[in-house]
C-alpha cells in the first residue's frame, strides 16, 4: 500500500464507553427498591425516635424565641418583613401592654363589688373606656404598621394575617414578647418614620 492510498481512508475514531456503568433494573427490583413498611418493625421505638426529634426541634425553637436567632425561629415569626414588623411595635410605646395590669384590676373590683356597688360601677366604666382606648391604640399601631412595611418591602412580600399578629403582640409586657424585643423604645427600624 502507498502512501496516496492511506490518506484516502477516513480517520477511525475509537468511541468511548457510555452509559450508567451497571444494567437497568428490572420492574422487580425497583418495586422491591420502593417499597418501605407501612409500619416499622418496633413502633415503639419509632415513636420515641419521632417524640425526641420533636422535642429537640422544639427546644431550638424555644431557644430561638428567647435568643432572637433567626435561623431557628418557628416559621410564623420568620423572616425579613417579620422581623421588621416586631421591632416596629417594640419600638412603639403601646398603651395596650398594659393590659393584665388592667384585667387584675378588673378581678379586684368584682370583690370590691360587694363592699361598695357605686363604686365598683364607675370603677368599671373608666375601666372599659381605658379597655376601649387599648384596643383603638393597638388597631391604629398594627394599622400603621402594615401600611409602612408594604411602602418598605411592597405588597407581595408582606405576609397575610401580619396585622393581626402584631396587634397580638401589643397586648404583651415587653419582657414577656416571644420573640424577644431587639430593639428599645424610640429605636425605630429602618423606614418607620
Amino acid at each position: 500500500m502507498s502512501k496516496e492510498q492511506d490518506s484516502d481512508k477516513p480517520e477511525v475514531i475509537k468511541a468511548e464507553a457510555r452509559g450508567k456503568g451497571r444494567p437497568t433494573p428490572t420492574r422487580k427490583e425497583a418495586e422491591a427498591a420502593n417499597r418501605r413498611p407501612l409500619v416499622p418493625k418496633d413502633r415503639k421505638a419509632a415513636k420515641r425516635e419521632a417524640r425526641a426529634r420533636r422535642d429537640a426541634e422544639f427546644q431550638r425553637e424555644q431557644l430561638a424565641m428567647k435568643t432572637g436567632d433567626e435561623a431557628q425561629l418557628p416559621y410564623a415569626h420568620k423572616g425579613p418583613v417579620r422581623r421588621w414588623a416586631r421591632d416596629y411595635i417594640d419600638a412603639r410605646f403601646n398603651i395596650a401592654s398594659y393590659f393584665f395590669g388592667l384585667a387584675l384590676a378588673v378581678l379586684l373590683l368584682v370583690f370590691l363589688q360587694i363592699l361598695n356597688p357605686d363604686i365598683a360601677v364607675i370603677a368599671m366604666v373608666i375601666l372599659y373606656g381605658v379597655m376601649l382606648i387599648m384596643l383603638i391604640d393597638s388597631f391604629i399601631a398594627s394599622g400603621k404598621m402594615k401600611k409602612k412595611a408594604v411602602e418598605k418591602f411592597g405588597d407581595d412580600r408582606v405576609p397575610r394575617g401580619i396585622r393581626w399578629q402584631m396587634f397580638g403582640r401589643t397586648f404583651y409586657p415587653r419582657r414577656w414578647r416571644r420573640p424577644i424585643p431587639m430593639v428599645d423604645r424610640g429605636e425605630w427600624p429602618a423606614g418607620a418614620k
